[in-house]
């Protein structure tokens, strides 16, 4: 059992690696910024099922406001929508730093 523990601790660690190494590497990329962290995360409360749409409202390169739509991850499955404020680091990775929940327009036709 001891050995199964010794090769199996340096498997875990390389994949955890190579996993960490690649969402870094991707995060460069605003829409997939977006897409893994509505839709990752056990508790996350923003959780969707998908992203349906992707509008960027505003950008100057280092800061970004996207409207998001979507299904939510709960049941009865809501459509819900978001502002986004994305913030880019040093490292040209961009990272969420607020979420508004944009409450749904009953009026429109």
């Amino acid at each position: 059992m001891k050995k199964f523990l010794i090769l199996l601790l340096p498997i875990i660690l390389v994949s955890c690696f190579i996993r960490y190494n690649y969402t870094i590497s991707k995060s460069t990329d605003i829409k997939y910024v977006i897409e893994e962290y509505f839709t990752t995360g056990i508790l996350n409360s923003y959780k969707m099922c998908t992203v349906s749409k992707v509008n960027l409202s505003f950008s100057n390169g280092n800061i970004a406001v996207v409207k998001i739509d979507g299904m939510e991850d709960k049941s009865p499955h809501k459509k819900v929508s978001y502002n986004v404020f994305l913030e880019k680091n040093n490292k040209g990775n961009w990272k969420v730093k607020k979420v508004y929940t944009l409450e749904p327009n009953l009026n429109s036709n």
